[in-house]
C-alpha cells in the first residue's frame, strides 16, 4: 500500500461506514425510497459546504442526460448521486479509499441508481480511463491533499472530452501564514499541499485548460459565524451526521478551517474551467 493511501485510510476510512449509515436510517423508520440527497447529505457530502455547495456549483454549469461526469475523490458518493438525480446523467466516481468506495456503492444500490452512477476504487493522479472518455469533471475539495498538482491537472485534461469543463473546489493558501491543524483534510501539514490561488490558476492554464468562472468563497464564509457557508433555513429531519462519515473529532477540525478563513490564512475557491 502506498504511503498516501496509507494516510487515506487512517485520515477517512470508518468501519462498515456503509451499513450504519443504512441501520441509521432504517431505525430512523425512513426507507430506501425516501433516501434523497438532502436526508442523506450530511453523511454523504463530506466536502466544506455540503449538499448546498455542491448544488450552487453545479448551478454553474450545464448538466444534461446524455452526458458521463467524472467525479474525482468521490468519497461516498454523495456528489455522484445528487448529478444522477437531478439531471438524469452518468456518473463514474473514483476515490482512493476503499471503505469510502463499498460505503458508496452499498448506498447508490440500495436508493436504484446503480444504473447510472458507478464506482472505482483508483488513485486521481492515475486515472485509469480512456482519453476523452468524459463530458465533465469534478473534483470537489480534493486537491489539497495532492501534491503533483500539475500532474494532476494534466491526467484529468487527458480524459475529458475537447471543450468540456472541469469544476473544481478548493482551499488555497492565504496570505496570513499557515493554517491551524488539524483541518478537515489533513491531522497534519505533511499531507497537505496548499497553495496560493493564484498558483494554482496558473496550473491549471499552463495543462491545457480556460477558466470561465472563478468564485471566492472565502470572502462570504468570512461573514459566518465559523467559517461555514450558512445553513439552510429548514434542515431536512435525519439521524445522519458528518462525524458519522469524518470522525469525531471533525468539528474541531471544521472549526479550524473557519478560524483560518477568518483570519486569511485559508482561501476557498469555486471554479468552472474549460478544455481547450
Amino acid at each position: 500500500m502506498s504511503d498516501i493511501k496509507q494516510v487515506h485510510q487512517a485520515e477517512y476510512a470508518a468501519p462498515n461506514l456503509g451499513e450504519r449509515i443504512v441501520a441509521a436510517l432504517t431505525d430512523a423508520g425512513i426507507p430506501a425510497t425516501k433516501w434523497t440527497p438532502k436526508i442523506l447529505g450530511p453523511a454523504d457530502q463530506i466536502h466544506g459546504g455540503g449538499l448546498q455547495q455542491t448544488q450552487a456549483h453545479a448551478a454553474m454549469v450545464d448538466i444534461t442526460p446524455d452526458m458521463h461526469l467524472l467525479d474525482i475523490g468521490c468519497g461516498i458518493g454523495g456528489p455522484a448521486r445528487y448529478f444522477a438525480t437531478a439531471h438524469g446523467c452518468k456518473v463514474t466516481g473514483i476515490d482512493l479509499t476503499d471503505e469510502y468506495i463499498d460505503a458508496a456503492n452499498l448506498l447508490t444500490q440500495k436508493i436504484g441508481l446503480a444504473d447510472k452512477v458507478a464506482f472505482d476504487c483508483g488513485d486521481a493522479t492515475a486515472l485509469p480511463y480512456d482519453s476523452a472518455s468524459f463530458d465533465m469533471a469534478w473534483a470537489l475539495n480534493v486537491t489539497m491533499n495532492i501534491e503533483d498538482r500539475a500532474g494532476f491537472y494534466a491526467g484529468v485534461h487527458r480524459v475529458l472530452k475537447p471543450g468540456a469543463k472541469f469544476c473544481i473546489s478548493e482551499a488555497g493558501l492565504g496570505p496570513g501564514g499557515d493554517p491551524y491543524y488539524p483541518l478537515t483534510w489533513a491531522r497534519e501539514p505533511a499531507y497537505s499541499f496548499l497553495m496560493p490561488p493564484d498558483n494554482m490558476r496558473t496550473l491549471l492554464e499552463n495543462s491545457g485548460f480556460r477558466v470561465v468562472e472563478w468564485v471566492d468563497e472565502a470572502a462570504r464564509r468570512k461573514a459566518t459565524a465559523d467559517g461555514r457557508p450558512a445553513a439552510e433555513a429548514k434542515p431536512v429531519e435525519t439521524p445522519l451526521t458528518i462525524q458519522m462519515t469524518r470522525g469525531d473529532d471533525y468539528l474541531e477540525r471544521r472549526a479550524n478551517s473557519g478560524k483560518s478563513i477568518k483570519e486569511g490564512r485559508l482561501t476557498n475557491i469555486m471554479l468552472v474551467a474549460e478544455k481547450v
